[in-house]
Formats: structure tokens, sequence, C-alpha cells
């Protein structure tokens, strides 16, 4: 699979970024907040964002929602199911959204009403990336890169299913 792929983001260009907004969020983050990971995408991200609020002394509980919109297809078909939700209540907690690709918006948005709609006092919201789709959208609070519209996979991102454990942000080549 590495063969067909362009490196947009190293490793270590992806854990530098993580340093600087941890650091951001760790300053925002109240005690009793919540890191929702959205599955799959961005549980290893979401994974390096919880060890790096731990090292600016954050250490928040945490939770998966798994929402589908795009299946095993390279684009999204424009709904949102809900395909495991929350395991613990967030009412009146601050939470924070961790998420891989913000193109659409549609994911992010669906996540932000429908945890509101949970009763969380304030949702904040971590992106990994935004392609250029997203840049009418209302801007994340915290955002690791501005990448092209290609279709990504590493670090997280797959192609259906494959290339999860790259890790760097890569391109596949059409």
């Amino acid at each position: 699979m590495t063969a067909h792929l362009d490196i947009l983001v190293s490793a270590q260009e992806i854990d530098s970024r993580i340093q600087d907004l941890t650091a951001q969020i760790a300053g925002r983050l109240e005690e009793d907040a919540v890191v929702v990971g959205l599955l799959q995408g961005a549980f290893i991200f979401m994974a390096d964002v919880v060890r790096g609020l731990a090292r600016h002394g954050k250490t928040p509980r945490t939770d998966f929602l798994w929402l589908s919109s795009y299946g095993d297809a390279h684009e999204s078909g424009g709904r949102i199911n809900v395909l495991a939700d929350l395991q613990k209540p967030i009412g009146g907690r601050q939470v924070l959204i961790v998420d891989d690709v913000y193109d659409t918006g549609r994911t992010i948005l669906f996540a932000k009403s429908y945890l509101a709609s949970k009763g969380a006092s304030e949702v904040l919201t971590c992106l990994l990336a935004r392609k250029p789709l997203a840049a009418e959208l209302p801007a994340p609070d915290y955002l690791g890169f501005d990448l092209p519209n290609r279709f990504l996979v590493g670090y997280g991102l797959d192609d259906a299913g494959r290339g999860r454990g790259l890790p760097d942000i890569c391109a596949v080549r059409t």
C-alpha cells in the first residue's frame, strides 16, 4: 500500500503539532471535562491528545462516539449514522470532541449538536486535519493541519480499513 502514497505530514511534524495543541487545550479544559473521540478515524490522534494533556496536568475522562458517513467509500454518503453511543453521561460537563478530518463538516457538526443535546455544558472541537471545502464552515476550536483535498490515510485514517497504522499522514495517489 505504501508504494501508492505521498507523505503529506511526517510523524515528527504530527508529534510537534500535538505538543502545541495540547498546551493550548490544557489552558481551557475544565477539571471534569470529557474528551470524546469519534471512531474510528480519530482513535490514534485522540490517544496522543490525551497523553499530551496529561503532560500538562490534565487527565480528563474519555469516551467514544462511533459515527459513520463513509462506510468503505472515498466520499461521504451524506447521512450520519450513530453506530455506538457514549458509555457515560456528559450532562453539565465540558466536552472536547477529537476527530480526524474536517471535510464536508457533516460529522463534526452532527456530533456537536448531538453532544449538546445530551447536556454538555460546552462542546469544543479538535480536528487533526481540515480540507479546503471546510474553510467555509465554522472553524474548529483547535486544528492540527490544513491539507489538500485528497484521500488521506495513515495516523488513524484508512482506506477501507487499511493504512490506519502508518505513522505519517499520507495521500493516496490516484
